[in-house]
C-alpha cells in the first residue's frame, strides 16, 4: 500500500517532466521540448509577430547539459552571402557602446535552401565566435538587435529585432533547465555542419 501511495504522488511530476512548455515575455517567445531543449525567439518587426509564418526570426537554443547557446537567424526569402560577412549591433537607448567586431565568413554557418511556407526559401544562419559572445553579453541590457548583411546579388539588407522581454525569457529557460542564471556561453559549432559545407549563392 505504501508503494502505491508513493507512486501516485510521484506520477504528476513524471507527467510534467514529459510535457512541452511555452511562455511569452514582451516580444519574445519561449519553447522547451520534453527533453528540456529550449528556444527563445522573436520576429523581425511587429507585423511578423502578428503573422508568425513569415519573416525573419532570431533565436537562441540551449540544451539542458549547459554547453552554451546556439545563436541563429532564420531568413525568409533572403539568402545571405557568407563571403560578405555580417555586422551586428545591440542598441541600448541613451548609451554608447563599442562596436561589435564584424562576423567574418568563418564565424557563420548556413543551413538552408530548403522550401518552407509554401514556395518561400528559408535559410538558417548560425553565428559563432567572439562576435557572437559579445552579442550575447549585451542582449539582456539592450533595446534593439540589428543586423546588416549582403545578399547573393550584392544587395544590402538589414534585419532588426526587439529585445523587449529577452531578460525574462532567458531567466525562464534558466529555471526550466535548472541551470545557473545569466549564462553567456556560446556553442562554437552549428548543428549539422558535419554534413556541410552547404552551397551558398549557388556556388
Amino acid at each position: 500500500m505504501l508503494t502505491y501511495v508513493c507512486a501516485s504522488i510521484a506520477a504528476p511530476d513524471a507527467v510534467i517532466a514529459q510535457d512541452n512548455l511555452t511562455a511569452s515575455f514582451g516580444d519574445w517567445r519561449t519553447f522547451c521540448d520534453k527533453g528540456r531543449v529550449c528556444d527563445a525567439y522573436t520576429y523581425s518587426g511587429w507585423e511578423y509577430a502578428q503573422n508568425p509564418n513569415s519573416g525573419h526570426v532570431f533565436s537562441l537554443r540551449r540544451r539542458p547539459t549547459g554547453e552554451g547557446w546556439s545563436m541563429s537567424i532564420t531568413f525568409d526569402r533572403v539568402e545571405p552571402k557568407l563571403a560578405l560577412g555580417l555586422e551586428a549591433s545591440v542598441i541600448r537607448y541613451g548609451h554608447d557602446q563599442p562596436p561589435i567586431p564584424g562576423f567574418q565568413a568563418d564565424m557563420l554557418a548556413l543551413q538552408g535552401g530548403r522550401v518552407g511556407n509554401g514556395l518561400t526559401g528559408i535559410h538558417e544562419l548560425y553565428l559563432m565566435g567572439p562576435s557572437a559572445e559579445t552579442v550575447m553579453e549585451r542582449l539582456r541590457l539592450g533595446d534593439i538587435l540589428d543586423f546588416e548583411f549582403g545578399g547573393c546579388q550584392d544587395e544590402f539588407f538589414s534585419a532588426g529585432f526587439s529585445l523587449s522581454g529577452i531578460t525574462a525569457a532567458l531567466a525562464w529557460i534558466d529555471k526550466v533547465q535548472g541551470l545557473p542564471p545569466g549564462s553567456v556561453d556560446i556553442v562554437h559549432s552549428a548543428p549539422g555542419t558535419e554534413e556541410g559545407p552547404f552551397p551558398n549563392c549557388g556556388e
